[in-house]
């Protein structure tokens, strides 16, 4: 009896293991896609795209940090080392531009550092960044008309 429990505790054991191992696609699908969709797109003012950002955001200092401490990335179930294999798997695979071989991955030690400390106003910081990148922030209020027009019966 005592070996059978033995065995029912690893069995649970392992399985707790493999689900916090999930590939980085599973852990988008569970953890962001119900949000910024398959592809990155997100929803027009409401959720950021990841699709044109996320690179240029993953090449500065101050973009990485960002990435890192959204609410969704800063608080998530995910382990450090599951987070950067996450952020890195974005970067690869849903980013609009290919990244160059000399992309900076992300690390756990670089997400454990940042993710202490979610960011409150991430919007704010997300169009400042985004500016001193050149890139021009979408407008929520431009974003909400064009989704309204497309949505438009007429």
């Amino acid at each position: 009896m005592a070996r059978r429990a033995a065995y029912v505790m690893l069995g649970v054991a392992a399985g707790a293991h493999a689900a916090a191992a999930y590939r980085p696609l599973v852990n988008y699908q569970l953890n962001c896609q119900g949000c910024h969709l398959a592809d990155g797109s997100g929803e027009a003012g409401r959720v950021p795209s990841i699709r044109r950002t996320l690179l240029a955001l993953s090449a500065v200092p101050a973009g990485r940090r960002y990435v890192i401490r959204v609410p969704g990335v800063a608080e998530s179930p995910l382990s450090d080392a599951a987070t950067a294999a996450l952020l890195n798997w974005m970067v690869h695979k849903l980013s609009a531009v290919p990244a160059q071989p000399a992309f900076a991955a992300y690390t756990a030690a670089e997400v454990a550092r940042w993710r202490r400390h979610p960011l409150a106003d991430p919007a704010a910081i997300r169009a400042r960044l985004l500016r001193s990148l050149g890139i021009q922030p979408a407008s929520r209020t431009r974003a909400i008309a064009s989704r309204n027009t497309a949505k438009s019966p007429m």
